[in-house]
């Protein structure tokens, strides 16, 4: 017999894990209270709704102030069962980890206003002592940016690509060393690879040689610095329209963030399935799971537009992929 009242619209469902634990031999009793509590947090938080969605149980997974971390992923880890046990039933249930979710400031994704008034100021920038090594790379710039953009690459990627890397025929970059010591393949797209080209050719006629890297500093012999690239990204943007009126300004990954968001937008837009494709977006990434290409999409609004409007596909968009 449970000790506490269920009275939420998942009552049912606590109460059936209850009896199915018990039924193979455990107390469930610290468990038992843990649950009473969420079923006071589902009532006040989502009233009489039975859908357990990520954002449903957004706040029950933050840390409390004086909470410890085992205490806080303990009391997600039982919320994890009971969407486990939902799902046995036939029920879809979000199913998190067993980790809290730290929270993180809202991201900033470009729209196309923004995109076009920063590549605006990189294409029409002047240096103010043009040698011929800050000219070269001022072209480093245009192709640089339009690269991560396009791709989605980090910006410690970007600048250290060598040109042995790039297979131009296929598009294809071989990314070495990344984050987590992982290597992958990154494909650019067509229009892209026509830039490529065209600048390499460039690069190629002004140095005289074929130098070892695609992005070479003013020491030809090194790659450009991604603090460096940073200042610049920087500098860029100060010089849009937009500048004066953004509250948080963005950085060079908001450009990867970007190049999410836009790609996941698309693919719903043309009824594409994103459980089928976000494999390979996060391959394309360089992530570990689809768990951390979904968090870019999940701290910015602006992605939802797509989701609210396609509602038959809301419930199997964000799942959440548990990996060992």
């Amino acid at each position: 017999m449970n000790a506490y009242t269920f009275s939420s619209a998942l009552a049912p469902y606590i109460h059936g894990l209850l009896d199915q634990k018990r039924a193979l031999g455990y107390k469930y009793d610290a468990e038992e209270y843990v649950l009473r509590s969420f079923d006071r947090y589902w009532i006040e938080a989502n009233g009489a709704v039975a859908d357990v969605t990520r954002e449903s149980l957004l706040n029950w997974m933050q840390k409390r102030p004086t909470e410890k971390v085992a205490s806080c992923s303990s009391r997600i880890s039982i919320i994890r069962q009971l969407a486990l046990y939902m799902n046995g039933t036939g029920q879809d249930a979000y199913v998190p980890t067993d980790k809290y979710i730290k929270s993180h400031p809202v991201i900033h994704v470009l729209s196309n206003a923004e995109i076009y008034g920063l590549f605006q100021a990189i294409d029409t920038y002047e240096p103010r002592r043009p040698s011929p090594e800050v000219t070269r790379l001022w072209q480093e710039y245009k192709v640089l940016f339009r690269l991560i953009l396009t791709t989605g690459l980090r910006r410690s990627e970007a600048v250290s690509i060598k040109i042995l890397d790039v297979n131009w025929a296929t598009g294809g970059i071989a990314i070495h060393g990344a984050k987590g010591k992982k290597d992958r393949l990154v494909y650019m797209a067509g229009d892209m690879v026509v830039l490529g080209r065209d600048y390499l050719h460039y690069l190629r006629s002004i140095l005289g040689c074929e130098p070892a890297w695609l992005f070479p500093s003013i020491d030809v012999t090194a790659h450009i610095s991604g603090g460096g690239l940073a200042q610049r990204f920087h500098k860029f943007w100060n010089e849009t329209p937009f500048a004066a009126t953004c509250e948080k300004p963005p950085t060079i990954h908001a450009l990867r963030h970007t190049y999410v968001v836009q790609r996941m937008n698309q693919w719903m837009e043309q009824g594409i399935d994103l459980q089928v494709m976000m494999p390979y977006l996060s391959r394309q990434l360089g992530h570990t799971s689809t768990n951390e290409t979904f968090y870019y999409y999940h701290q910015v609004m602006d992605a939802f537009r797509v989701i609210h409007q396609k509602d038959t596909l809301a419930p199997k968009v964000l799942p959440e992929v548990r990996t060992r």
